[in-house]
């Protein structure tokens, strides 16, 4: 397929920096986690004063996760914790609970509200005319929930239409659901499939079922990388032919997440499926600047290749998308 950009939209982010030596919250500083390894350092060496100096300083430096930092203070020294923290944390944790068993109460509605799955809808539209004549929009939705500890579930449905001079140039739908359970602290296993039409693909559909295991790798607050990958088969149906073909494959992936500033950031996905008869290779670069509590703009790049394109189609496909996300 030709590399195409979507409305042909020019987006530009202006990132501004301030000395922020000067700032009592330094954007750049360490994190909790950063946090949680100095406490268990002053624990191992049996340094009271120490921990908690540094339980202070964490509080008073990020007081929007005051919960997550009590809590990760009484995971390393319980009985050195202030009664008044362990009373909060026992406080924080009732009413935790409470919550949740008046939002189960809901019956059916528990399990479907949009804003328990951290639903987002993005949109992005554009045209041009002179030598050409297009109009294109592009759609996402986008669920994310976890089910107490251990189960965590993502849904991800995008929908891109284009077309130049009265004809349509891209009709594509991808929908992607993950099931992972956390059957170790850093580790879990995984459930992936993948449904994708593409009209101008050369093939009617494609299905990856894949299962796998998969890791987080390190998660500083600021940067987060998580590695997966396990065996799967795909069925191709090819367009040309009506055959439909399966081949066996393994399929590896990575996610990067990094804060840039305080409501721009980078989000990174690769993957690679390496079948019998092709390896298909896609990333998904998007940045995000926050513009608001629930709106934000997003410039997304997307890369695909296919060793084994049809004929009629090209191995390499670039999309490039602008588009506002709006999170409930």
């Amino acid at each position: 397929m030709p590399m195409r950009l979507f409305g042909h939209t020019s987006c530009a982010y202006a990132v501004i920096f301030s000395a922020m030596i000067f700032l009592s919250t330094p954007l750049w500083a360490e994190t909790p986690k950063g946090v949680t390894e100095m406490l268990q350092k002053a624990a191992d060496t049996n340094n009271r004063v120490s921990f908690d100096a540094i339980l202070g300083m964490a509080l008073e430096t990020w007081p929007d996760k005051r919960m997550d930092i009590l809590e990760a203070a009484e995971g390393v020294k319980p009985y050195w914790l202030h009664e008044d923290f362990l009373e909060e944390i026992d406080k924080a944790e009732q009413a935790e609970a409470a919550a949740e068993a008046a939002s189960k109460a809901r019956g059916f509605v528990y399990y479907v509200d949009p804003e328990l799955w951290n639903a987002k809808i993005q949109l992005g539209a554009g045209s041009s005319t002179g030598d050409t004549n297009e109009k294109s929009v592009t759609t996402g939705l986008t669920f994310k929930r976890k089910f107490g500890e251990a189960w965590e579930h993502a849904l991800d449905l995008g929908f891109d239409y284009a077309r130049n001079a009265g004809t349509t140039t891209r009709q594509r739908f991808v929908a992607k659901y993950e099931t992972l359970w956390r059957a170790w602290k850093k580790g879990f296993l995984l459930n992936y499939t993948e449904l994708e039409l593409d009209r101008f693909s050369g093939f009617d559909y494609r299905v990856v079922e894949n299962i796998g295991a998969g890791v987080d790798v390190f998660d500083t607050g600021k940067q987060k990388l998580r590695f997966e990958g396990g065996p799967g088969v795909r069925f191709s149906k090819l367009k040309e032919t009506g055959v439909t073909e399966s081949e066996y494959l393994g399929r590896l992936s990575t996610t990067y997440d990094v804060k840039l500033s305080g409501d721009l950031t980078l989000k990174d996905k690769s993957s690679v499926i390496f079948a019998s008869e092709s390896t298909t290779f896609e990333n998904l670069a998007q940045f995000n600047a926050k513009l608001n509590s629930h709106l934000a703009a997003r410039l997304s790049v997307e890369v695909k290749y296919d060793s084994n394109a049809p004929d009629t189609t090209s191995a390499w496909d670039t999309t490039t998308r602008a588009t506002l996300v709006y999170g409930f």
